[in-house]
């Protein structure tokens, strides 16, 4: 059975129940590739690919080791998964090196594009794009957070974690960790794309990523990208977030020995004084703190 006629009869429903599992199986296995990093060389991105494979559990290995007695589409999906995603890379890295700048934790960076657009990163964040014809292929990937104050122009793309952001001319922030995003409009239009959603929002509005979709609602202005000037705001935040975000910004590690997996915060703490600030995340919510240098313990 050709690839292409096996993919469209998974689609329409008519493979046998063997084949079927066989299919979603490599589906799922190749979900958690990910196109390499972006100024990596080709040997770079091939070898991290080939480590991302061998390193799957043995259920997923499974799925990479053909009966002998049968013919089955493993090899030839998966590599055609591996060859789409090294092909992606290739166009996306295809010429001039990126240009990255990093804002380490405890630090800001301000960025001046080279269409005068400004970006603001928030610490532990990193942004890259490449220089050369700029003005006409304005994208930059982001990892992490950071404010967006993009000149108009041709349309300004901002590709981060399983999102894609357009725009013309505009303020917004982002917030780009690991499988949390939210988007906020100060001026102007966006449109947010990701994992098959599209929303676009205007001022005053954020789109957040909630159980795989794009969830819209207003915002405070007075209270959101103000990291830039050190202040924090959080409201019905997981707990999880608000202390990664201390640690970030004060270089520090927080040991958490009681259960906080389903706590929430809402509040605010400055940069200005790490010790105010822990007490004014901790302390209400009847937790303790010990601190040693840059070790914190809370229980």
């Amino acid at each position: 059975m050709k690839k292409d006629q096996l993919i469209q009869d998974w689609l329409d429903k008519e493979l046998s129940t063997e084949e079927k599992l066989q299919v979603e199986e490599v589906i799922e296995f190749t979900e958690r590739l990910k196109v390499p990093d972006f100024g990596k060389s080709k040997e770079e991105a091939w070898s991290d690919l080939i480590t991302k494979i061998e390193s799957k559990p043995s259920d997923n290995l499974r799925a990479l080791q053909p009966n002998s007695t049968k013919k089955t589409p493993w090899l030839w999906l998966v590599a055609a998964a591996i060859i789409a995603l090294v092909a992606v890379f290739g166009y996306l890295n295809k010429g001039e090196k990126l240009t990255t700048y990093t804002a380490s934790d405890g630090e800001l960076a301000t960025i001046v594009l080279p269409d005068n657009s400004t970006v603001t990163l928030n610490a532990g964040s990193t942004l890259s794009f490449k220089e050369k014809d700029f003005e006409k292929n304005r994208w930059v990937t982001l990892s992490g957070e950071a404010f967006f104050d993009v000149e108009h122009g041709e349309a300004f793309k901002v590709l981060g974690n399983h999102s894609h952001i357009t725009v013309l001319g505009t303020s917004f922030n982002v917030y780009s960790r690991s499988n949390q995003l939210k988007v906020s409009v100060f001026t102007g239009k966006v449109q947010v794309e990701s994992r098959g959603n599209s929303v676009i929002i205007e001022k005053e509005e954020e789109a957040r990523l909630i159980e795989g979709e794009l969830a819209v609602s207003e915002f405070n202005l007075n209270q959101t990208a103000t990291w830039k000037e050190g202040n924090f705001y959080f409201n019905s935040e997981p707990l999880n977030n608000v202390i990664e975000e201390l640690e970030r910004q004060f270089e520090i590690e927080i040991e958490v020995k009681s259960e906080i997996g389903q706590r929430f915060y809402s509040g605010f703490f400055s940069k200005t004084n790490m010790k105010e600030a822990l007490q004014l995340v901790f302390v209400p919510m009847g937790l303790s703190i010990q601190t040693d240098g840059n070790q914190v313990i809370v229980e």
